[in-house]
């Protein structure tokens, strides 16, 4: 169920200005868990449900603000639902139905007179041993009225921060007060449980009423049994109520709880400042929009400090990037600017990078050196590239006529084996054709 709230003058009790009127989303839901029977729980409002008489209008609204109840049942399953109901009830009829200022005062009375009523009704029907817990909380413009009886708890999640607005009355958070144990301890206590004060256990009450609290847009406040805080984490609510819609947020958590082992009735009641969904740690824009005028003034003029301290930067980056192109870069190491023999390119036979082959030598099947002195030497610049293998050569040329220092070699025997001969380039001397079985090696120099 949404609700907006109308334009309205709202003042508090000191008589101040009136505080901006904000509009709200707002969505009750209960489930009865895994684990029970019934539900004993009570919600106002029920979202999607006609489960009270008595529902406020626009005017009730207007002058009193969205008022959010939970009411957790105790003595049984017809007795404990019976009590959170009739304890409801009688809180939002009395709430609406008193005229003064003081939202505060208002809703603490409410709930007192709701406690006498429920006490009357239990001891009339028989049921003295059933009762209940509440928690409520009031949104009236900006402001934030809470108050409570028992475990039933009321949050406020902010920037997706929760802070507990209520305080426990168990036996459990008395040990803590007086020390006996330590806060992270609780979750262990076995008295977490008992309560030290309820709805229906007497005549009359104490009601714990908090501080107002200011209100700006993007807030959630959760109101819930104990259904949701003994099965979730702070960490975990906090999560689930500021990240979606009230209607969500209430559908998430409940099923949270319930996937956890949903050993309690499970209710909550949101309601969204804003009217806007807020992302965990968001609603950065909306609290901008709520801000006094003379803020947002500061605001504009520290943003427009940094951008222009941001322009400054980049305009003394980009100068110094320039700089750094226009200075002249050192020339490269010579040996990047050799050129490479031209042989690599005009000499018609291929010769392997690893090897060096004298010129003339042919280059499918090197000969085997002879002397330690048939490795050749390097040719000089000015190497002229022999002829291909199809042009004939003069016979007047010998092997070692080429340019440049050439290695020498012995004689060879007219029995050297086809692998000694000449290269392709020379003309062919008459010798014997080579024999066909595997030729024996070549004799030594002089020998």
């Amino acid at each position: 169920m949404t609700k907006n709230h109308p334009s309205q003058q709202n003042q508090s009790q000191s008589g101040s200005q009136p505080a901006p009127i904000l509009p709200l989303e707002v969505w009750g839901a209960t489930d009865k868990g895994r684990q029970r029977e019934g539900n004993e729980d009570s919600v106002f409002p029920h979202s999607g449900s006609e489960t009270f008489p008595f529902e406020p209008g626009s005017g009730h609204l207007a002058q009193k603000g969205q008022l959010l109840i939970v009411a957790d049942g105790v003595g049984g399953a017809k007795a404990g639902s019976q009590a959170s109901r009739w304890a409801i009830r009688v809180a939002v009829e009395q709430y609406y139905d008193m005229p003064g200022l003081d939202l505060g005062a208002d809703l603490r009375t409410a709930i007192e007179v709701a406690n006498n009523s429920l006490y009357q009704y239990l001891q009339n029907t028989g049921t003295g041993e059933a009762g209940a817990t509440m928690a409520a909380a009031v949104l009236c413009g900006s402001t934030l009225y809470v108050a409570n009886v028992g475990d039933s708890r009321v949050y406020l999640v902010r920037d997706g921060k929760i802070t507990q607005l209520t305080r426990d009355h168990t036996l459990t958070q008395r040990k803590i007060d007086q020390g006996l144990i330590r806060p992270d301890q609780a979750e262990m206590d076995p008295d977490r449980s008992v309560l030290t004060r309820s709805m229906g256990a007497g005549p009359t009450v104490q009601v714990d009423l908090f501080p107002p609290l200011q209100l700006i847009p993007g807030d959630v406040v959760l109101v819930c049994s104990d259904g949701v805080t003994d099965m979730l984490t702070d960490a975990d609510i906090a999560r689930l109520a500021s990240g979606n819609a009230p209607k969500r947020a209430a559908q998430r958590l409940i099923a949270a709880a319930n996937k956890r082992g949903g050993f309690d009735n499970i209710s909550v009641a949101i309601a969204r400042v804003g009217g806007k969904t807020s992302p965990a740690g968001g609603g950065l824009l909306e609290s901008i929009k709520g801000m006094p005028q003379r803020q947002k003034t500061i605001l504009l003029v520290g943003a427009v400090l940094v951008a222009a301290a941001l322009c400054a930067l980049a305009a003394l980056g980009w100068a110094m990037q320039d700089r750094r192109r226009a200075t002249p870069t050192p020339t490269s190491a010579p040996t990047a600017t050799v050129e490479a023999v031209p042989t690599a390119t005009t000499a018609p036979v291929v010769v392997p990078p690893t090897d060096t082959v004298p010129a003339g030598q042919p280059t499918s099947t090197p000969a085997p050196s002879l002397t330690p002195t048939n490795t050749p030497r390097p040719l000089p610049p000015t190497f002229t590239p022999r002829p291909p293998i199809d042009t004939p050569v003069p016979p007047t040329q010998t092997p070692g006529s080429g340019p440049g220092p050439q290695p020498t070699k012995p004689p060879q025997p007219t029995t050297e084996p086809p692998t000694t001969q000449p290269p392709t380039t020379e003309p062919p001397t008459p010798e014997p054709p080579p024999p066909t079985e595997k030729p024996s090696p070549p004799p030594p120099p002089g020998g």
